[in-house]
């Protein structure tokens, strides 16, 4: 039944989408119906792998490699989907890296990489997808910030900076193209349970001293649920944004932290 799969016919691309959140994305908007693209920059392997999931939901699947920090493999990233699948109609703009720092340490190189793939990178993809969406009259842009983007988080502030940069990105390009029949919202998670969400308390372990597992356990003591948010729960909110359901929904920013930002632990 068409309800069933109500992204049928659609050309989703999930930047990212190899592993973690982007992985859960992937799939979740496959089993909406939507054919999906993904890029990865160099896990080839793991590519594959989300690559055969997404096409056990019987929906034609490619993927691309590409360094979104760099500027022409992030626009030929779009157009080698529109090459092999058709018209991109999604995009979510997932990839990204993150560098725990303290802000005096933090090298210019370091910078440039966070803004270049978090924020730059985004707007080069968004900027050619959009083309495809502005032809078709419907459109589905999703960005994935953070809740770093929102309220910063301490020893993360090249990558809090180029997160709340997209929520900036977001809501001036919802108003520019709300008569489109385009939308343009913001996902922005809490820390969640995948390699790259783990690695920072990792970090802050070994910074402060700290017994292994011990920044993670006094985080979660503040959480009401007293765990971190999934990737699948990311994914509901963001298959929601991506279906027709959501044409009412534009320019905002959906937090998905498990209540941590409500501080009632």
């Amino acid at each position: 039944m068409a309800d069933d799969r109500p992204l049928a016919g659609k050309v989703a691309l999930v930047t990212g989408g190899d592993r973690g959140i982007g992985k859960a994305i992937a799939l979740r908007l496959a089993k909406m119906g939507a054919d999906i693209a993904i890029t990865y920059r160099k896990r080839a392997e793991e590519a594959a792998e989300a690559l055969r999931e997404v096409e056990a939901e019987g929906v034609r699947a490619v993927s691309v490699q590409a360094d979104l920090g760099v500027a022409e493999q992030a626009i030929e990233a779009v157009r080698a989907v529109r090459a092999r699948l058709g018209p991109v109609s999604i995009l979510v703009n997932n990839a990204g890296v993150g560098f725990a720092s303290p802000f005096e340490e933090i090298e210019l190189e370091s910078w440039r990489r966070q803004i270049e793939v978090n924020l730059n990178g985004a707007y080069l993809v968004t900027r050619e997808s959009l083309k495809d969406m502005l032809s078709a009259g419907w459109g589905r842009i999703i960005f994935m910030s953070s809740v770093a983007g929102l309220r910063g988080v301490e020893f993360l502030s090249a990558y809090s900076a180029a997160k709340a940069g997209l929520i900036g990105l977001a809501r001036a390009l919802a108003a520019e193209v709300a008569s489109k029949g385009i939308t343009v919202n913001v996902v922005a998670p809490g820390f969640v349970g995948t390699r790259l969400g783990l690695s920072y308390f990792q970090w802050l372990d070994q910074r402060l001293a700290r017994k292994p597992g011990e920044s993670l356990k006094e985080f979660l003591s503040r959480i009401p649920p007293r765990r971190l948010v999934t990737e699948e729960e990311v994914a509901a909110v963001v298959a929601f944004l991506a279906s027709p359901d959501a044409s009412g929904v534009n320019g905002q920013v959906i937090v998905v932290d498990a209540g941590a930002s409500l501080g009632l632990g």
